[in-house]
């Protein structure tokens, strides 16, 4: 008997019995689409996060005024200047360092047009901006000069536009007070990329001059100590962020006078803060996977015992075939090929309804979770997998059963009522 002979008959097989072969394939079906779709929606979140954490720029790390409590000591405080952030940028000083921007932020009182509100206001020098790769809209970018002068000019994301002037465009040349002081607008961010370090929006925060900040808004907050509360850094490029880092370490250490003690400073790698999410999605994508296979072992049971109640009343069918010269090889084949073509169609039903449950993550990952961007990718080594899978489950579960029909004595078989 040949393999498309005996399909056809697991085929025919399976449609005598439609209501028990669908419960039976159930726990297939179940356990193909957990796989299927825990996978697309892991693959779709890490991408989503990929695309975030690049939107801070290739190779930047950020140094910020603050210590790790579990390792300081009561003699050491948190110390981080904008003259230590000079001295890195200085040429020769870090030659892994491409650029240097520095800032300090906090939440004022925003007003224009007869509209006020509370947004993150930041005042950076110039080189924040080609650091952190903001996509600029109408007008312009201040320059170093002004910075210099602490001139009171300043960009805003494109949300502080449209929500105070109805419009990028109609924004720029308008006045903006912060805190009683006001500003001429001379350009808008429309991008929403990190803004005042890891955690801000370009598109609810207005950026000012970093001396006109310190000199008209922020003066009070400041001390000897601690006039930035973030310097952005960025590497010649992502294989120089380790050397990087080191050094600019080194230079704040030296400069600090520290010699045995911690760092009065801490760096944050989001190269390493990236891989530490990604291991933390493999590991719960894992944990999900082995929940599904735990229903494809359910299933696989299923398939097992349906197999070997269809070898008690197949018997006689099983003696009648080896009267008429079947071998124990063609009734192995048999019964086997019956499992795997159950088990197959099980994981083909299984795929679809993980395409179902990918656009159901989908959904939640937008709608729910405002993860904008991230779609479940179902891709072909998770289709590929989850059909061998199926294939792998028919041919365990059902080798017992095969091999137990094929070992039936033809003359007891006949005689089996």
């Amino acid at each position: 008997m040949n393999i498309l002979e005996s399909c056809r008959i697991a085929i025919t097989s399976l449609q005598s019995n439609k209501l028990r072969s669908l419960l039976t394939m159930l726990g297939i079906i179940i356990g193909v689409a957990s796989v299927i779709s825990m996978l697309a929606i892991g693959n779709g979140f890490r991408m989503f996060l990929d695309q975030q954490f690049a939107a801070f720029g290739v190779g930047v790390f950020y140094v910020g005024p603050f210590v790790d409590s579990r390792k300081a000591d009561d003699a050491l405080s948190a110390q981080l200047t904008a003259a230590d952030v000079r001295a890195i940028g200085e040429p020769g000083a870090a030659p892994a360092v491409k650029a240097v921007a520095y800032q300090w932020g906090s939440n004022l009182q925003v007003s224009a047009s007869g509209k006020r509100g509370t947004h993150a206001v930041q005042a950076v020098t110039p080189s924040f901006f080609s650091i952190s790769e903001n996509k600029l809209g109408p007008g312009r970018l201040f320059y170093d000069s002004e910075n210099r002068e602490s001139a009171r000019v300043a960009v805003i994301g494109e949300a502080i536009a449209e929500r105070f002037f109805g419009s990028g465009a109609l924004a720029v040349g308008q006045r903006l007070n912060v805190n009683g002081v006001g500003f001429d607008v001379i350009g808008v961010l429309v991008n929403a990329s990190s803004g005042g370090g890891p955690f801000s929006d370009t598109r609810e925060t207005v950026f000012v001059p970093y001396e006109t900040g310190k000199d008209r808004l922020f003066r009070n907050q400041m001390s000897a100590q601690i006039d930035i509360d973030t310097a952005t850094i960025q590497a010649l490029d992502a294989d120089s962020s380790a050397d990087a880092i080191t050094q600019v370490t080194q230079i704040l250490r030296e400069r600090h006078r520290l010699t045995y003690q911690n760092n009065d400073f801490t760096v944050i790698d989001l190269g390493q803060l990236a891989a530490s999410v990604s291991s933390i999605i493999a590991g719960f994508n894992a944990f999900l996977v082995t929940i599904g296979a735990i229903s494809l072992l359910v299933g696989g049971i299923g398939i097992m015992n349906i197999m070997l109640v269809s070898v008690a009343e197949r018997t006689r069918e099983i003696g009648l075939r080896k009267a008429v010269g079947a071998r124990r090889a063609d009734i192995l084949q048999q019964f086997l090929i019956e499992a795997v073509v159950m088990c197959l169609i099980g994981g083909a039903f299984g795929i679809l309804l993980g395409f179902v449950f990918s656009l159901g993550g989908t959904y939640l990952l937008v709608s729910v979770f405002e993860a904008e961007g991230a779609v479940a990718q179902v891709t072909l080594e998770a289709i590929l997998l989850a059909t061998g899978i199926s294939a792998l489950i028919g041919i365990t579960f059902g080798f017992f059963p095969a091999l137990q029909a094929s070992r039936l004595h033809p003359i007891e078989a006949l005689r089996y009522e």
